[in-house]
């Protein structure tokens, strides 16, 4: 369901809103609550973003149009696998050269798992489901520093997704006539209902951004066919609607309300500072505040009527 506001006042309180107890819920996102004891998580879209779908998977972003091997067939599922495989044994090889720690890293994981030439034939024979586990842990840390992956972050914190949708949207010099939306899901019934779905905690002690953003991630994973594209859909909207699942939620407001959503998580505690805790996070913030400022529209006073208020009598 999608809940429209006007509003950035509207898009925080939808966001965190639950229904009262005993109520049959009432809540704007009643669809994701019907739980007294949901947790639902929360991720930021911006206008140009309004699925669900993966940073892989956006505007030829996959590995695969960088291999001059596969350009003619991008489609194929193996051929898929092969570059997502080779550029996450990229990502370790450069994590090696500047002495970073990847975590559940071993010799005996670089072999079995991350070299394309010698585990495709397992994949292509062996397996169906595409990505198995044992690539989680790397997945998560390369999606978190910027390397497309199949995950899609999510926050346990709703102003912290308020706060990334507007952010998206304050630099953006093109006319603001689209909206800013804040997807919420609720993965209670992911086991029952929804099995192609995986959570992936990430422990905040590995990443104190992780750990500052309450942050974590899903994965829709793909069944394939040697030969064949992935089938299925590769969206997490869709799959859960073909599922028949009223788990996910969507608020959307209007671009033009981000300096004000980036004004109200401040005064919540919810900053790039606070959210990047170094000196990048402290950078961003100034760079939002000016950003807010750019946005803010001046006046003579001429427009503000003042009231005179009549002095009590003693």
């Amino acid at each position: 369901m999608t809940n429209p506001c006007s509003q950035s006042v509207d898009l925080l309180e939808n966001c965190r809103r639950r229904p009262p107890k005993n109520s049959g819920s009432t809540s704007p996102l009643k669809s994701i609550c019907l739980s007294r004891t949901a947790n639902p998580f929360f991720v930021a879209k911006g206008v140009k973003r309004s699925a669900l779908s993966p940073s892989i998977l956006r505007e030829r972003k996959h590995p695969i149009y960088s291999s001059v091997v596969f350009r003619s067939s991008p489609d194929v599922s193996e051929n898929r696998i092969f570059a997502e495989i080779a550029a996450l044994h990229t990502f370790a090889l450069y994590c090696d050269s500047s002495g970073l720690r990847i975590p559940g890293d071993s010799e005996e994981f670089r072999r079995k798992y991350l070299d394309p030439t010698k585990v495709m034939d397992d994949f292509i024979f062996k397996r169906r489901i595409w990505p198995s586990v044992e690539y989680f842990q790397i997945m998560a840390l390369a999606q978190h520093y910027g390397l497309p992956t199949r995950l899609l972050d999510w926050s346990r914190r709703s102003y912290v997704a308020a706060y990334f949708a507007a952010s998206g949207a304050l630099r953006d010099d093109k006319p603001q006539n689209g909206r800013l939306a804040v997807w919420a899901f609720d993965p209670e019934n992911i086991r029952i209902s929804l099995k192609k779905i995986q959570v992936i905690p990430v422990p905040g002690s590995n990443n104190a951004n992780i750990a500052a953003q309450s942050g974590l991630f899903t994965l829709l994973t793909q069944e394939y066919t040697r030969g064949q594209p992935f089938q299925g859909s590769q969206y997490l909207d869709e799959y859960v609607a073909d599922c028949g699942s009223q788990d996910l939620a969507k608020v959307t407001v209007p671009m033009t309300e981000a300096p004000k959503i980036i004004d109200l998580c401040e005064r919540h505690g919810v900053t790039a500072a606070t959210l990047y805790p170094d000196f990048y996070g402290a950078a961003k913030a100034t760079l939002d505040s000016l950003a807010c400022w750019a946005k803010s529209e001046w006046t003579d006073g001429k427009d503000i009527q003042a009231q005179r208020l009549r002095v009590p009598s003693s």
